[in-house]
């Protein structure tokens, strides 16, 4: 079934990026509310700084909401990741602040970047992951529905990870489909594509670790999506899935081992060029959102050949962020709101569970993903 329907527009307006971060971690979280310089990504206009608030430990009091303009013909779209409902059906209460906020800022539709439950169990029954289904339909799905917002999930490891588990996800999407124009839906609800106001949509299966989900099928059908007349005529690109390429967190603070569970390794491009790496990097791919981390960075993947891809890693929903490898930062629990506007410039802001916008100045210059082959994260 393929249905078109038009997005809701912002009634926020004007163009400019101001990415502020408010003192709202968790006490743990080594986060001050400062005025943030707008380096986290190329496509973002740049503000200079003209105070003291960019010195480590200054705080400042973020632009209220009502100093965000965002053009009327701008697209505003959400994403979060990782609320891991309780097998009893409970969710934390950041995660339902976090649907209440993405709510009240009207985006034109909503993506889930995977784990909404807590699956990857073995043990579990099917009543079990009907409970769980049913108490996100009712606590995340049931307002975004009443407020007529779509949204679109990719699959998380702890929702399709065993096949009882990727038959109870189907079972559910199959009968929770967003009402938007879907490019391709045959393999709905693990990849498939649609297009929103003219930016062109991919959704992974990369639910498993280390490589994607029928591998061979899935990266042959990415490509053709990505060189298809829809995809290089959109104004945007994004893909999302859950599992990364590389990991940004640590198990403990100020370590430089990374937490590694999880990552797909065996889709870098230093396996080849049929890799998920390569695809992204030359197909003309504007954004990648991943999950599966607890930890929120902006910025660009950069490769020893001068090479670059957007990508944001988003910030659990939950109740457990992780630290970012290296520092004692653990980013808040939150969600990620993308505005493209009428000229095609991308904006990327972070909020956390109490929808107040987080700024970038407290993260690292950049982080390293990959010394060996020179890989890093550059905010």
């Amino acid at each position: 079934m393929k249905t078109k329907v038009t997005a809701k527009q912002n009634i926020l307006a004007a163009f400019f990026l101001v990415s502020t971060l408010a003192a709202c971690s968790p006490s743990n979280s080594g986060f001050q509310a400062k005025a943030l310089p707008s380096t986290d990504t190329d496509n973002s206009q740049t503000i200079p700084d003209t105070d003291d608030s960019n010195i480590p430990g200054t705080p400042s009091t973020p632009a209220p909401d009502d100093e965000i303009k965002d053009s009327a013909k701008s697209l505003k779209i959400h994403a979060f990741a990782d609320m891991n409902i309780d097998t009893d059906g409970t969710y934390s209460s950041s995660t339902i602040s976090i649907v209440k906020s993405m709510i009240s800022r009207q985006p034109a539709a909503i993506l889930g970047v995977g784990d909404y439950i807590d699956g990857e169990k073995t043990s579990l029954s099917n009543s079990t992951y009907v409970s769980m289904w049913n108490a996100f339909s009712k606590k995340v799905m049931a307002p975004m529905r009443d407020a007529r917002i779509p949204f679109l999930p990719t699959p998380g490891n702890h929702d399709a990870y065993y096949n009882q588990e990727r038959q109870q996800y189907s079972t559910f999407w199959d009968k929770n489909k967003g009402n938007v124009e879907f490019v391709d839906d045959d393999n709905f609800p693990f990849y498939y594509s649609f297009i929103q106001e003219d930016v062109f949509f991919v959704s992974l299966d990369n639910a498993n670790y280390s490589s994607l989900k029928n591998r061979t099928a899935q990266l042959a059908w990415l490509k053709a999506q990505l060189t298809s007349s829809r995809a290089k005529g959109a104004r945007a690109r994004v893909v999302y899935g859950h599992i990364p390429l590389y990991s940004i967190v640590a198990t403990k603070a100020n370590s430089s081992t990374v937490y590694s569970n999880g990552v797909l390794t065996g889709e870098r491009r230093t396996a080849g060029s049929n890799t998920l790496e390569a695809i992204l990097l030359n197909n003309n791919v504007d954004l990648v959102i991943f999950g599966h981390s607890h930890g929120f960075y902006s910025g660009h993947y950069t490769y020893a050949d001068g090479k670059k891809l957007q990508v944001v890693s988003m910030p659990c929903a939950g109740s457990a962020p992780r630290y970012l490898v290296g520092t004692s930062t653990k980013t808040p629990t939150g969600y990620v709101e993308l505005v493209f506007s009428e000229t095609n410039k991308l904006t990327i802001r972070y909020y956390n569970s109490s929808g107040t916008q987080q700024s970038l100045s407290s993260l690292p210059a950049s982080l390293t993903l990959d010394s060996k082959n020179g890989v890093k994260y550059v905010r």
